[in-house]
């Protein structure tokens, strides 16, 4: 399974972007980078999954990249 959410780490990388504001109307939420592998590692532990981390997009070196990915794959300890 693949899943990606906004990384809002990198938000203020968008210059007309109120700080705390989401990217879009459509988001429920944004998660940290921290955030996003906490949630990710607690899910797959629980149902026996793996998980991976990317990123997509530019990548910068304080705030990471616009988009975060996990990809879960089954059989985990």
């Amino acid at each position: 399974m693949i899943v990606t959410t906004p990384n809002s780490e990198f938000n203020v990388m968008f210059p007309t972007l109120t700080p705390g504001a989401m990217r879009h109307l459509d988001h429920r939420f944004e998660w940290t980078r921290e955030e996003f592998q906490d949630w990710a590692k607690g899910i797959a532990k629980r149902h026996r999954y793996d998980v991976s981390f990317q990123n997509i997009g530019f990548e910068d070196s304080e705030v990471g990249s616009p988009t975060q990915m996990g990809v879960f794959v089954k059989g985990g300890k």
